[in-house]
């Protein structure tokens, strides 16, 4: 059942506004000022989307993607009200032209980023239930009326709320062009020989997200998503006693048999299964705490938002690619052909070939983007207390939380150790590009 806290929409907001008068109808130059929102905004956004995502049993994948476009949208709006922040166009694959404002026309440029993302996320949630397309309404309508009660004028909020759809019909005409549509329609050959990926039990579901990796990417040319950031070939599946994938294999094994505690409440929280917030969830959980904190103002919060959304897809995308290219088997499936055929891995295995590790990539992806904002510093995370009643934990850094993050797949037995070294510079290397966007004119 969907856990939405109606309090949330109806939270008053801090807003600054452009000076207005009885003649804000007619053309004006745009103040110089920005008039931007609090980012709280963003925070309740993130709440709510999370929300929606564990309502609807939104994919991982299909989270990514829906994140990404919506937090560019938001960006596009909200960058157009200072030169500090460099637009997108002509950084990001495909994203060749945006609409402008009239350039002699006032505007409320937090507003047109609000309406810009809502209009994004209206058109991918099209589909849903009826609630949570009310969700989504209320939401952006709520934000919109603390504007009104502020004291912005109808007008200017008419005119921010048309440009800023007009400005999410063209983001939402750019996400059309990358391949998303033709996946209901793709198929894989999947090896058969030895060595090769198969279903896992106890469900031996067949491969999901076969072709996630052809999608266009956000920060890479189709040449480069397999030529940068590769985290090189993956060890040959030699099953003989002794060789170096067969250590892997055993240590995945005795850790399974033994696992503690502690090791068992790591993997747990980074599972982000079924019933969670999704994997791209969880980190923009953790975005929304930290913006809970004050520690951002709301530029440095919108290019957060953009940053992490913008490396988490890419990750998605670059992982898929490598995932269906090796076709790596899991840890389960070598163990129960050559040392104990009813052992089982702590937690279930996800429906895709073993190499690079999704969960362990996204990790450092994340961290980095975190640290690159941020910087290095303790928090807590407590994305799940409320939902899955799992304990919150406390990282002396993002680096720690980007590395236990990686190690919970060792602990869940669904990934082996090299796997997860080799993830750590692939995901590094993918938040770079993402941290590398952004700049100022």
């Amino acid at each position: 059942m969907l856990r939405i806290r109606i309090g949330l929409l109806a939270l008053a907001l801090t807003v600054l506004i452009v000076p207005t008068g009885c003649n804000d109808d007619v053309p004006q130059k745009v103040d110089t000022e920005p008039t931007i929102t609090s980012p709280k905004q963003i925070s309740q956004w993130l709440e709510q989307l999370n929300a929606i995502f564990r309502a609807t049993n939104t994919s991982g994948p299909e989270a990514s993607r829906i994140l990404a476009y919506a937090s560019i949208a938001y960006y596009e709006g909200y960058a157009l009200s200072t030169t500090e922040m460099r637009t997108l166009v002509g950084q990001l694959e495909g994203l060749d032209a945006l609409p402008q404002p009239e350039p002699e026309l006032i505007y409320n440029y937090g507003l047109i980023a609000e309406a810009a993302m809502y209009k994004v996320l209206d058109e991918m949630f099209a589909n849903a239930p009826a609630n949570i397309q009310l969700v989504l309404s209320s939401t952006y309508t709520n934000h919109e009326r603390d504007y009104f009660y502020s004291g912005l004028t109808q007008t200017i909020i008419d005119r921010s709320r048309n440009f800023g759809y007009e400005l999410g019909e063209a983001i939402l005409a750019w996400s059309a062009q990358d391949g998303h549509d033709q996946l209901a329609n793709c198929t894989a050959t999947i090896p058969n020989e030895p060595g090769n990926w198969r279903p896992t039990p106890p469900d031996f579901a067949s491969p999901k997200d076969v072709c996630w990796g052809e999608l266009r990417a956000f920060t890479f040319t189709p040449s480069q998503l397999v030529a940068l950031c590769n985290p090189g070939l993956p060890q040959d599946v030699n099953t003989q006693s002794g060789s170096a994938y067969m250590n892997d294999i055993v240590e995945v094994q005795e850790l399974g048999d033994n696992l503690n505690s502690a090791q068992e409440e790591i993997a747990r929280f980074w599972n982000d299964g079924p019933t969670s917030f999704t994997v791209p969830g969880h980190y923009i959980s953790i975005l929304g705490q930290l913006v809970d904190q004050n520690i951002l103002n709301g530029q440095q919060t919108v290019v957060a938002f953009a940053q992490l959304c913008i490396a988490m897809a890419d990750t998605y995308i670059s992982t898929y690619k490598q995932k269906y290219t090796y076709f790596r088997p899991r840890p389960a499936t070598i163990i129960q052909d050559e040392l104990d055929n009813n052992w089982e891995s702590e937690l279930l295995d996800p429906s895709t070939p073993e190499y690079p590790s999704l969960r362990a990539t996204l990790g450092y992806a994340a961290s980095q983007v975190f640290i690159h904002r941020y910087g290095e510093r303790e928090f807590t995370d407590r994305t799940y207390i409320s939902i899955l009643s799992i304990d919150e934990r406390i990282y002396s850094s993002f680096s720690e939380m980007g590395q236990e993050a990686a190690l919970s797949r060792l602990y869940a037995g669904t990934n082996i150790r090299s796997t997860i070294e080799a993830s750590e510079y692939h995901g590094r290397c993918i938040a770079q590009r993402a941290n590398e966007l952004f700049l100022t004119e």
